[in-house]
């Protein structure tokens, strides 16, 4: 059995929108059988890494009111170590869209992902995704009206396996690489259901948990 845990949902992001193109995508694998998928809250993380799962994905903001004066997260010094360490000892993360959103730099867990989300530009445009670099038509690129997540990425230390464009420029958007024993992969489409229930988006996903898992 594979044992996946999600975390999704946010202030700025419909966690239920989440859930549909998350078992969409799982609904695409070979194997989906024999997976097993869990919802946890944000409380749940750490009791939840205890019992050593697959994959953990997180498509949660660190902010959980960001509006107010005063922000409270939820990503504590305690499990930001355990997060890294159940990783390094052969777990494995995989940071969607908002998963890479409002983390310290200097949190082991950004440290570990090797980019995370600067910015994006207000509303939703038309952004056209690449499967190779700088190739912006053709077969191995796809157009989806979303946020054009813009990050920071450690490219000498990762595999870029995404790219984007739009009216606003290029940006990364998907990278993955090993951390000691377990692995790590961002991949940052797609911010509306429409979008995550978008066939290449969905089969990109699929790839991304497949990757993942096949240590």
């Amino acid at each position: 059995m594979i044992r996946i845990i999600a975390l999704v949902g946010d202030y700025w992001h419909a966690g239920d929108d989440a859930k549909v193109g998350l078992e969409s995508a799982i609904d695409r694998m070979p194997n989906k059988k024999d997976v097993h998928l869990q919802y946890i809250t944000h409380e749940e993380v750490s009791k939840a890494l205890d019992e050593k799962p697959d994959l953990l994905i997180n498509a949660k903001m660190d902010q959980l009111n960001p509006k107010d004066e005063h922000v409270i997260t939820w990503l504590t010094e305690e499990l930001d170590q355990k997060l890294a360490t159940y990783v390094k000892e052969g777990g494995s993360v995989l940071a969607w869209h908002a998963g890479m959103a409002g983390y310290k730099r200097e949190s082991k867990y950004i440290q570990m992902l090797r980019g995370s989300f600067d910015y994006h530009p207000p509303g939703l445009q038309e952004v056209t995704y690449m499967l190779k670099e700088n190739e912006k038509s053709g077969e191995n690129t796809f157009l989806l009206t979303d946020e054009q997540y813009f990050v920071h990425c450690d490219v000498d230390n990762t595999e870029v396996d995404l790219w984007s464009t739009g009216v606003d420029g290029d940006s990364i958007a998907g990278w993955k690489h090993s951390y000691e024993k377990g692995r790590v992969c961002c991949f940052t489409p797609a911010h509306t259901k429409e979008g995550m229930l978008n066939k290449n988006v969905s089969n990109l996903l699929v790839e991304k948990i497949l990757w993942t898992l096949s240590k």
